[in-house]
């Protein structure tokens, strides 16, 4: 290849980098209208009932199942740069059916609920192939920063979109304030379809498309011992994840515009975090920075355990806090070990752990809802059935923190450090 082919190539994929930057930013401003207090006032509009509310919320965690598929999607469009646009602008445009149900009056919870199957099933076989292709793009030295900047620059968009939710819903009737959000929703995903089509992306490596070949990647050890960490962790996170945000606005009854404040917060928080963790990971490793924001994460279901309509105020602005440290450290490290510990062709490595993730996440949603119906009435000296569900789910959180310290990745470069040890760490490169 000559120099000037390679120049040309290496300007492409920084073209691409940056693209994916806005991608990044506006997908997450769509997405969010997916999650939080807006989805769980979507719920409450359509009435939707617990295990509904469990399964769609965890949807986008439990569809990663049908990634173990996507190197069939070969077979049907050879191209990934296409296949990667087309299933992501037809899950994306989906969501125009919630505008369209509220403008009509037609108030179907079944209806509402099929855009949210079809986003989290396709948009998750894209997840698999952008993966693999981000593996490619961007440098394994430049990983660290590069992805902490584009998740800092993504979490701004999230405050924005957070801001701008929480105002609406506060100052607007319910039904003209979803419309608007969704509205909203709808539109940018569609552009955010359009950014990926602009993305230069290499195509796979996949030269066989048959159903066992992610099977084949249980032979790798250091694979598999991380497989056996995602499974846990995705079941401990999600048996009561989708209830956090439904507990604050059906329960404690959290005004709309103190969660938007919080979410502020977490949001700015989360930005400086994403840049700090992005700059010392490289000097801690992955395998610590997930095991620091475990131990951290330990106190959510801990706090929301012992919130109540008296106390939530406190509580939950200790909550945000903890949990910016907390996520930003996990979400960061977890992609980049992944990424580290795939082989080529990525997308077969990819597809194995999103099946486990997938598996393990619905599993965990659906025993969750069963569990929340059944306790959901309970009363326990001035507790109720949702704050027994988080004591499960710290209880579930410690021993994925256990099973984590003690599984070997096979890529740890540095040794392991204790919790106070990498919070010293933190402290001096700060002042770097």
């Amino acid at each position: 290849m000559s120099t000037g082919n390679l120049s040309s190539s290496k300007k492409d994929y920084t073209r691409t980098m940056r693209l994916s930057v806005i991608e990044g930013a506006l997908y997450t401003l769509a997405f969010n209208a997916t999650q939080g207090f807006v989805y769980s006032t979507l719920a409450l509009y359509f009435n939707f009932d617990p295990v509904l509310v469990s399964v769609l919320a965890v949807l986008p965690a439990s569809s990663q199942l049908v990634q173990f598929f996507s190197p069939v999607i070969y077979k049907i469009i050879p191209s990934r740069k296409k296949a990667i646009f087309w299933i992501a602008f037809i899950a994306r445009a989906s969501f125009v059916i919630i505008p369209l149900s509220l403008v009509t009056g037609i108030k179907n919870k079944i209806i509402v609920a099929i855009p949210f199957i079809i986003f989290s099933i396709l948009n998750s076989l894209v997840g698999s192939l952008w993966t693999s292709a981000m593996k490619e793009i961007v440098p394994e030295d430049r990983r660290n920063k590069y992805f902490g900047m584009r998740n800092t620059i993504a979490t701004f968009a999230g405050l924005v979109a957070w801001v701008s939710y929480s105002m609406i819903l506060q100052y607007l009737e319910r039904e003209n304030a979803l419309l608007i959000i969704y509205l909203i929703c709808s539109s940018v995903f569609i552009y955010t379809a359009y950014l990926l089509y602009l993305h230069d992306i290499p195509e796979t490596k996949v030269v066989e498309y048959g159903l066992t070949m992610p099977l084949s990647t249980l032979k790798n050890k250091k694979f598999r011992n991380f497989l056996i960490f995602v499974f846990i962790w995705n079941f401990a996170i999600q048996f009561a994840g989708p209830f956090f945000s439904y507990f604050e606005v059906s329960q404690l009854k959290v005004p709309y515009s103190y969660l938007g404040i919080l979410n502020i917060v977490n949001s700015l928080l989360a930005m400086f975090f994403y840049t700090f963790y992005g700059r010392v990971a490289e000097h801690v490793g992955e395998k610590n920075m997930i095991r620091y924001g475990i131990t951290l994460a330990l106190a959510i279901p801990f706090l929301y355990s012992m919130m109540t309509p008296s106390n939530y105020k406190y509580l939950l602005i200790i909550d945000v806090v903890i949990a910016a440290m907390a996520w930003s450290a996990i979400n960061l490290a977890y992609f980049t070990l992944l990424l580290k510990i795939v082989e080529e062709p990525s997308e077969i490595y990819i597809s194995m752990h999103a099946l486990v993730a997938g598996i393990s996440s619905l599993i965990a949603s659906y025993l969750g809802g069963i569990t929340l119906n059944a306790i959901k009435n309970l009363r326990f000296f001035g507790l109720t059935g949702y704050n027994v569900m988080f004591m499960i789910a710290f209880a579930l959180r410690i021993g994925a923190l256990i099973s984590f310290i003690k599984l070997d990745f096979g890529t740890e470069k540095h040794k392991p450090l204790k919790f106070v040890e990498m919070s010293q760490i933190f402290l001096r490169r700060s002042k770097d």
